[in-house]
């Protein structure tokens, strides 16, 4: 096995409404002997008050060009390996690149590295597609189910002690039903007039939950989006951590990513059905048959499918950026 050469370039990405920290006095260095190991140190400035940000690590591929993201690093803690990747303080960061795991035998003689600090991790899973969240809105994790939206609502509700709590804490015992929905019932025309979608047919920025929890350039996807997912990619019914849901993955040049959907379930008036075998994501795009629906992605064990569904019904969200040409 060769062993390679760690160039590092250094990047920073940052939500709009956000100034970006920067990274500085990046140093990598492999392990000696060779392991597949690579110990890499940098200072991160910048971060003020609340806002939260995660260590992104990506190689550039010297035969192709390709940036591959790298999956295992983690940050040294007093030590320990953390798979908790937030950057929520300014100082010295230690990380640790597993690069045999990631990359199978290292042949290469150079290779750069891409340190990147980033809001929320993303994954292209066909050419010229949008970027996908690698998380729901309100999760910390893949596999964590997050918050559940109607379609249009933009504050989200957790399940907690058999209740839904908003995200905002605004109410302590919300229903998910056709009167607390305002979208219910409205035909796409009325919808545009009052300003919850644009004229394209899509939930306006100020109604679109993905935007409002995120903030940039972060949407829900379209359900021409979610039809391109269908198409573009395959999936297996799995489990991640325990928890069950659909590994979404890419084909030909793109086989090598995938993100994770939690099969979350459904919330409907007080109650939540269907965790752990039935998933159902909101699209922005309302639905072309009648006043009461919008398109959504439904899957379990047995299918992956679209789906026009209630709009009062609480349902998870994850978000993209980006569009496809």
């Amino acid at each position: 096995m060769k062993s390679i050469k760690l160039t590092l370039l250094l990047m920073s990405l940052a939500a709009n409404v956000i100034a970006s920290p920067t990274v500085t006095d990046v140093v990598a260095k492999q392990r000696y002997p060779w392991n597949g190991l690579v110990d890499i140190t940098c200072k991160v400035t910048g971060i003020s008050g609340t806002d939260q940000w995660k260590f992104s690590v990506s190689a550039v591929m010297p035969d192709s060009g390709e940036a591959r993201q790298v999956s295992q690093f983690w940050v040294v803690k007093n030590g320990v390996n953390s798979t908790d990747k937030k950057v929520q303080a300014n100082g010295t960061y230690k990380l640790l690149w597993d690069a045999k795991a990631d990359l199978g035998q290292v042949i290469y003689d150079n290779m750069v590295m891409r340190v990147t600090v980033i809001d929320h991790e993303t994954v292209q899973l066909w050419e010229n597609g949008p970027y996908w969240a690698t998380t729901n809105i309100g999760a910390e994790n893949p596999e964590d189910y997050g918050y559940y939206f109607w379609w249009g609502d933009t504050v989200g509700y957790k399940r907690e002690n058999n209740k839904w709590v908003a995200s905002d804490g605004s109410s302590s015992n919300f229903s998910f039903a056709p009167g607390n929905t305002p979208t219910y019932n409205k035909s796409n025309s009325t919808l545009q007039s009052e300003g919850w979608i644009t004229a394209d047919g899509v939930l306006s920025p100020e109604h679109d939950a993905a935007h409002i929890h995120w903030g940039g350039n972060w949407r829900m996807p379209t359900d021409a989006e979610f039809s391109a997912l269908e198409n573009n990619c395959t999936t297996t019914w799995t489990t991640r951590n325990g928890v069950y849901g659909r590994l979404v993955t890419g084909k030909g040049a793109y086989a090598d990513r995938s993100i994770f959907l939690p099969a979350a379930g459904r919330g409907y008036d007080s109650g939540l059905g269907g965790p752990g075998s039935n998933g159902i994501y909101w699209s922005s795009s309302p639905g072309s048959g009648n006043s009461y629906d919008a398109w959504s992605l439904n899957f379990f064990s047995g299918d992956f499918y679209r789906y026009d569904d209630d709009r009062y019904n609480g349902q998870s969200v994850r978000p993209v950026r980006g569009f496809a040409e």
